[in-house]
Order: structure tokens, then C-alpha cells, then sequence
């Protein structure tokens, strides 16, 4: 990944205290299950609910806050379900408008996944086995840590049984002693982490300390969430344009539940004889949700599919361009300056003889030849 996830810069830090500190373990009288209880296209949203840092280390508390609030929101949702393995989608909406998801496969039995934190092993901490409690482990392995406490708690409006991880840490590093602290909340029926609240204090060569807590702030299991997505729209769906023009249709989108994420255009034809272009290609929440499609070609009737990409969520369209031969002029309409040039000729010969013929000058007087006497 290129970017960072706001929940896996999260789990990063996790993961390093949870392997830094030590398990606990203990027996339980009946051994849990470790089976998912979550079910295809449930999901839940994230996001940093509060985040401090202090510290001598220049540029740390800048970096820090970068990738941990450059998110707006974040959710994880379930794609499929077979035996202990969990398919998730991993979505992140970006505060620059942009979009990213990455999908992870976690095993609620083991607690593996690929989705790996630094240099550590694969963990999964984002969705558990179902029905566990306190003093249950968390995965069902030898190392896994357990959990602390189970209490009733309101969580997003409904009361929830709450399954408590609290992980404690200290040591020295490269001149430095550190301590602190993880706390994870997790629902028990469903398994999902409902927050995580993490803080460390370091002392020495560089005295560091952080605090931040991400929470989910709605959800479709006992919550009413909607997962911020768009529609693709195009006005007309059909378009007929003549030969050499370009015929236009209007793409426009719609955003639903809050989406804000940018949305790139795309056409796809079903053929080479025809091409399109957007007035264009990128749809930002801060200008207009539409853009112009054109299309030009050779005499034909194709399919263009219009494809929408909002980073995690995509969509198409199907339209219609009929491209019609350019028509071709009648050769009597070619010819008809020649014929009204004739006729214009010959009508001017014609007044010219006309007037050649009226100015005439007389000749002298012919004289009948009865009329001799009277000369």
C-alpha cells in the first residue's frame, strides 16, 4: 500500500505493544468456539476521535498526525464468510478527496491475516470470533492474549456485552525507556472492535508521548449505517449524431450518505470505429458532479460503457451512439448553377440583340415607284 490506512497505521502501533508485552493466560472451564459471527456486507465506520502527540524527535508529532488524520473515514466490511476465514474490505475516504480499499483475509481461529504492520507477522484485530468473554484468548492459540473484562455498555445508541483487552507495556530502546498502554473494545455477538485507545511516554533521548483513540461511529449491524456510495447517471441514454459530428450526452452523479470521495471517469466502446472523450475525467466533491461525454466515428451503432471510480465503490453505465452516414447531394442540385448560367446567357445575348436591334439608325427613304411624279 502506498498510502496509509487509518486503521492499519493504527494497528502498526498495536501490534508492536501487543508483541512487546508479555501474555496471560489462564483456564477456562468450557473451551470457546472460534468461529465468525458476522455475515456478508455487514460493516462498521471508524474514525480518530482524539489524538495528541509530544516530542523532542523533530518531525515526529508532524508525521504522526499526517497519516493518522489525513483519513475522513474509514470502515471494514465483510465480503464473505467460510469456515474460521473472514474476507474483508478495508475502505478509506481521504480528506484530499480521494479513495482507497484493500482487501484482507483474517482467520478468527488463529488471528492471522495479510495484512502485515512493519517488519511484524500478520494479525488480525479487526473482527473476532463471536461469544467470547472475559478470560477467553482472543484467538484459539497457545500465545493469544485474553481478555481482561466482559461488561454491558451503550454503545452507538443500543446496549452492548463488551469484551475488554487491556495490554500494558513498558521497556528501553535505543537509549530510552518507554510505558504505556492499549486498550481494545470489542462487541461480543458480532466480534467487531468497537474502539481502540492507545498511549505511550517514552523518557530519555527522546521524550515522546501519544495518545489517540479510533472508534466506530456507526454501523449495519445494530446501527442503521449506509456505506457513503454514488450513482451514475447519463442524459440521454441514446444518441444519434451524423457522420463527422460529435454527438454529446451529459454524465452526472449522484452523492449518497455523505460521499465525498473524487470520482474518475472513464468510456469503454464496443468498438474502435468509434471514440469518446470527457469535457472532464475527474468529479471532485468542491465542483460539478457532471461532465460531458462526446463521442465520434464511422457509421455504426455501439454500446459505450461509462465507468464511475470513487476509489473503493464503482459503478458503470450503458448508452447508446448511432453514428449515420453524412448524406449526399442530389447531381441535379450540382448542376444547377450550370443551367441557370445558361439561362442567364442566353437571356443576356437576347437583350443585346433586342437593343442592337431597336438602335438601328434609318436609312435614307425608299421611294415606291409610283410616287416617281411627284419628284
Amino acid at each position: 500500500m502506498h498510502r496509509s490506512n487509518l486503521l492499519n497505521v493504527a494497528f502498526c502501533v498495536i501490534l508492536v505493544a501487543l508483541v512487546l508485552s508479555p501474555s496471560t493466560l489462564s483456564a477456562r472451564a468450557v473451551t470457546p468456539t472460534y468461529l465468525p459471527a458476522v455475515m456478508p456486507g455487514q460493516f462498521a465506520q471508524y474514525k480518530v476521535l482524539k489524538d495528541s502527540c509530544q516530542s523532542s524527535l523533530s518531525g515526529l508529532c508532524q508525521s504522526f498526525e499526517t497519516n493518522l488524520n489525513d483519513t475522513t473515514y474509514a470502515a471494514n466490511q465483510v465480503v464473505g464468510v467460510s469456515g474460521t476465514a473472514v474476507t474483508l474490505e478495508l475502505i478509506s475516504i481521504y480528506r484530499n478527496g480521494t479513495g482507497a480499499h484493500v482487501g484482507a483475509i483474517v482467520d478468527v481461529a488463529t488471528g492471522t491475516s495479510n495484512v502485515t504492520a512493519f517488519s511484524l507477522k500478520p494479525g488480525d484485530y479487526f473482527v473476532l470470533a463471536g461469544s467470547l468473554q472475559a478470560q477467553d484468548q482472543i484467538w484459539g492459540t497457545s500465545t493469544a492474549p485474553q481478555f481482561n473484562t466482559t461488561s454491558s455498555e451503550m454503545v452507538l445508541g443500543e446496549m452492548r456485552t463488551v469484551n475488554h483487552l487491556n495490554v500494558s507495556m513498558s521497556g528501553s530502546s535505543y537509549g530510552m525507556a518507554f510505558s504505556g498502554f492499549v486498550v481494545y473494545d470489542f462487541d461480543q455477538s458480532s466480534g467487531f472492535v468497537i474502539d481502540t485507545v492507545f498511549s505511550v511516554s517514552s523518557k530519555g533521548n527522546y521524550a515522546t508521548k501519544l495518545d489517540f483513540t479510533i472508534g466506530m461511529v456507526d454501523n449495519n449491524i445494530w446501527g442503521t449505517a449506509h456505506l457513503p456510495d454514488f450513482d451514475l447517471g447519463a442524459n440521454p441514454t441514446s444518441v444519434n449524431v451524423a457522420e463527422n459530428t460529435s454527438g454529446n450526452l451529459t454524465i452526472s452523479i449522484s452523492r449518497l450518505y455523505g460521499f465525498s470521495a473524487t470520482v474518475g471517469l472513464s468510456a469503454t466502446p464496443s468498438s474502435n470505429s468509434i471514440s469518446c472523450s470527457f469535457s472532464t475525467y475527474s468529479l471532485s466533491m468542491d465542483s460539478s458532479d457532471t461532465s460531458t461525454l462526446s463521442c465520434t466515428g464511422s457509421p455504426g451503432a455501439y454500446t459505450v460503457v461509462v465507468n464511475g471510480d470513487g476509489g473503493y465503490s464503482m459503478h458503470s453505465k450503458s448508452v447508446n451512439v448511432t453514428v449515420t452516414a453524412a448524406p449526399t447531394q442530389p447531381a441535379s442540385i450540382l448542376t444547377m448553377p450550370l443551367v441557370y448560367g445558361g439561362i442567364v446567357v442566353a437571356a443576356v445575348v437576347a437583350v443585346v440583340v433586342a437593343f442592337l436591334f431597336l438602335r438601328r439608325k434609318p436609312r435614307a427613304p425608299v421611294v415606291a415607284p409610283g410616287d416617281a411624279s411627284a419628284l
